[in-house]
């Protein structure tokens, strides 16, 4: 039926339509409207990056007022709100405005290393506190009750998980050991990373069964064991810490003990990113890297030379160790900060990496970059060469960091 009247108004006289009273349906008031509208949103655009370039620029000045960056109402107060404006998700184009800002660009050096010095302060200042538990007596539990009050656990959790899934969706086997490079004095990152693979390992055992505790690794992450090293297909996951701050790796080392069973399977190690792990060939004295088992022995032999030498107390030693024999390795946000910086240590870390092992960095996007760098695995040919990027994940909520995992190449 709707066809036949189709046709019969195709042979019926044309009829005359009334113009509509309607002024808006003028032509030329839609144009008009249309470039007010457009003004508009500009100007609504303007207006929000003018905003946005403000409160990063006077958060700036403030913090450098500050006489120190450790915890207070104040610096809590300062940060909380930048951290809050730089993690909203704006348009592209006010993202766009803010970091082309001159004013913005002249700063951000500085306060990426203001953010990441205070951060390091806000992780000693908590691994003091959850400490305080055990000293005064407490037990694993009451350590464990504490750190959990620190007030991003949710965050770190939420992100270990982000991160474990885009590990997994890059190898068919879980990881059995992760080493984690500029782990700071509050793990939180290895500790949520270990307790995952046993809770996985402890499932995979119940399934298996006594006989078939011990699967052959993923070809994915298969590759030449280190000889010098034994092999720990049979234990529990490790994830050794390394950071270059040994007050920073004592004072993990220590929570990690007043942490008990939670802390069995973490080890430390002071060194610098880019120079690596394995003892130098010309080193007088060289040790493996501290475990919770170990520690007491090893710290009760340094007092020990220490009191026979006069009391003079010495500083950790520095080691280096090829990381042939981990999985995966994590390259912290705060190591570089800039991309230059970036790029020469990741390099330098993945060619001390076997083939197949993966290397997760931490980035970020957006305003983000105001207070973390950006870090593209895949930017010049020589990251190019040496790493094949496998995923990329910017989390749209309260985690700030992006995660980037990626192949080393053969």
């Amino acid at each position: 039926m709707s066809l036949l009247t189709s046709w019969l108004r195709l042979g019926s006289p044309k009829m005359k339509m009334d113009p509509c009273p309607c002024a808006s349906h003028n032509s030329l008031a839609i144009v008009e409207k249309a470039d007010i509208l457009r003004d508009q949103l500009a100007d609504s655009t303007s207006k929000q990056a003018q905003w946005l370039v403000q409160r990063i620029v006077e958060t700036h000045a403030e913090l450098l007022r500050l006489p120190h960056l450790r915890p207070g109402k104040v610096i809590n107060q300062l940060l909380g709100n930048l951290v809050s404006a730089c993690s909203d998700i704006y348009d592209q184009e006010v993202v766009d405005k803010v970091l082309s800002n001159p004013s913005v660009k002249a700063i951000l050096p500085s306060l990426r290393q203001i953010c990441a010095q205070a951060e390091s302060c806000l992780e000693l200042h908590w691994a003091e506190h959850v400490l305080a538990a055990a000293q005064g007596g407490g037990g694993p539990d009451e350590v464990q009750a504490r750190l959990r009050t620190f007030p991003y656990y949710e965050n770190y959790q939420e992100l270990t998980r982000l991160e474990l899934c885009a590990i997994l969706s890059a190898t068919k086997t879980a990881p059995r050991r992760i080493a984690f490079i500029g782990s700071g004095p509050l793990p939180l990152t290895s500790l949520c990373l270990l307790q995952a693979l046993k809770q996985q390992q402890r499932q995979q055992d119940a399934l298996l069964g006594p006989a078939l505790l011990s699967p052959p690794p993923s070809p994915s992450l298969d590759g030449p064991q280190d000889a010098r090293k034994p092999n720990n297909s049979k234990q529990g996951p490790v994830v050794l810490n390394v950071d270059c701050d040994s007050a920073a790796i004592a004072a993990s080392l220590s929570l990690s003990l007043a942490l008990g069973e939670a802390g069995r399977g973490m080890e430390f190690m002071c060194a610098e990113a880019e120079a690596g792990l394995q003892p130098e060939p010309d080193a007088s004295t060289s040790s493996p890297p501290l475990t919770p088992s170990s520690t007491t022995t090893a710290m009760t032999t340094t007092t020990t030379a220490a009191a026979a030498e006069g009391g003079k107390q010495q500083q950790p030693q520095q080691q280096k160790e090829d990381l042939a024999e981990f999985d995966v390795v994590y390259l912290a946000a705060l190591v570089g900060l800039s991309r230059a910086d970036k790029e020469r240590i990741v390099l330098a870390v993945a060619g001390r990496m076997r083939p197949g092992a993966l290397l997760v960095a931490r980035s970020a996007w957006g305003l983000r970059t105001c207070l973390y760098p950006e870090v593209d695995l895949a930017a010049t040919p020589a990251l190019r060469r040496r790493l094949e990027c496998c995923v990329v994940v910017h989390p749209y909520g309260q985690v700030v960091n992006s995660v980037i995992v990626a192949r080393v190449r053969g």
